[in-house]
């Protein structure tokens, strides 16, 4: 249900927006009424407004991008099946084949397709009215805090036990009920942003853009390969021998391949770039949230993960599995919040800089030495220098349920304490 259209009253009031970071600027005169530009929300995110443009636009970062250009091989390779199954059809029904399937990826930012897909291929629903009371608010204010539209996306929900949530094609934000149900309000939010951020960046519409175009490439790639190990499996009943040379045939026909034509050697490589693109994409799904004031909430989230040992297998894992990884390890994606976490030099909330020069804060100058025999009076050490208030450390972390292993969302980005593989 999008959340536009209808949206019960919330059980509760929602939590406030996470602390906004302040600026130097900050200690300067605040504007006029008439300079002070859209009203001020709880939380100090401004009301949306949908006559201005937004300060945050969707676009494609260098992920979604990189996904795109790592598909091109598979996408001419569904061309290609596409159109020789075209030469199959009377004259002019072909042109209308290839036309058709190219077309086909507008579909993706189809409202209706896109929630015909959720369904199908995400197996999620609609929230109910109470999952909506405590879902709507919260996505509400993320969205109002990065100065965007909320209601042109659909919540969604997953029947799972895991604490997981994915962004897909143009529109689809989903989490599961463990995640609605377990997660404190301030934590989920920090998970909503999240995804929020891979639809900024384009992450979710270009990975399920590329697994659509890919598909009659990899339909066939499948056929393929069963149809190979079949024939294998079926020389191997009959005969060692028979089954040695059929290894032998098949491995001739890929040895002249990659030497009638070398760069088919990247193919091999394309599935771990495109691994490597997804989680080049959470870390800026992350930046992100972070970028609209939810680092701290975020980091709490992950650092609580952590903590639960969510994190420990990574060093075990053997190289092609963190090769094929589609999410970063927990440890880099807390040192990649970092940043936005630590308080830089400024006033409120902020560990104030070291003393100016002057008197205030440093040992006074040695009294004269007086006439001969006098000592003089103690030197005056002054008070002690201002250390400022205590740097903000984010609100009391929960640590929320036990998160079990969340599943990979192909192409979705989807959020978890541990990544899955798409």
């Amino acid at each position: 249900m999008a959340l536009g259209h209808h949206q019960p009253a919330p059980a509760s009031p929602p939590p406030p927006l996470p602390p906004t970071l302040a600026h130097p600027s900050a200690a300067h005169p605040k504007p006029t009424h008439a300079e002070a530009g859209p009203p001020q929300i709880p939380g100090g995110a401004p009301a949306y407004d949908p006559t201005a443009p937004p300060p945050t636009r969707r676009g494609a970062d260098s992920s979604s991008l990189t996904t795109l250009l790592l598909n091109l091989p598979l996408f001419a390779g569904s061309f290609l099946v596409v159109w020789l199954l075209s030469r199959l059809l009377p004259p002019g029904l072909d042109i209308v084949l290839v036309v058709g399937w190219l077309a086909s990826g507008a579909l993706m930012f189809h409202r209706p397709t896109e929630r015909a897909l959720a369904r199908l291929l995400f197996k999620v629903r609609q929230p109910t009215a109470a999952e909506l009371a405590r879902l709507g608010p919260l996505w509400e204010q993320v969205t109002r805090q990065a100065g965007m539209d909320g209601s042109r996306y659909d919540l969604w929900v997953e029947d799972s036990d895991q604490v997981n949530a994915f962004a897909a094609a143009g529109h689809v934000v989903s989490v599961t009920r463990k995640s609605l149900d377990g997660l404190p309000p301030d934590q989920l939010s920090a998970v909503l942003a999240h995804e929020l951020g891979h639809h900024v960046g384009g992450h979710a519409w270009s990975g399920l853009l590329g697994i659509w175009y890919a598909f009659p490439a990899r339909f066939v790639m499948a056929v393929v390969k069963f149809a190979v190990r079949f024939v294998f499996l079926v020389t191997a009943q009959i005969a060692c021998l028979g089954a040695g040379l059929f290894a032998l045939i098949i491995g001739t026909i890929a040895v002249s391949l990659v030497l009638t034509f070398p760069p088919a050697l990247a193919l091999f490589a394309v599935p771990m770039l495109l691994a490597w693109a997804g989680r080049l994409g959470e870390l800026r799904a992350d930046r992100f949230a972070a970028e609209i004031g939810y680092g701290p909430l975020l980091m709490t989230t992950l650092t609580a993960w952590q903590a639960q040992g969510h994190d420990d297998g990574h060093a075990e894992q053997r190289m092609m599995a963190k090769l094929m990884a589609t999410h970063p390890p927990l440890h880099q994606r807390i040192r990649a919040l970092e940043p936005f976490v630590q308080a830089p030099a400024g006033p409120a909330g902020y560990a104030a800089p070291h003393p100016p020069t002057g008197p205030a804060g440093y040992a006074a100058p040695l009294p004269p030495a007086g006439p001969p025999g006098y000592a003089g009076p103690p030197g005056y050490a002054g008070p002690p220098g201002y250390a400022g208030p205590s740097g903000y450390a984010g609100p009391s972390g929960h640590a929320g349920p036990s998160a079990p292993p969340v599943r990979g969302d192909g192409g979705t980005g989807s959020f978890g304490p541990a990544g899955g593989q798409s």
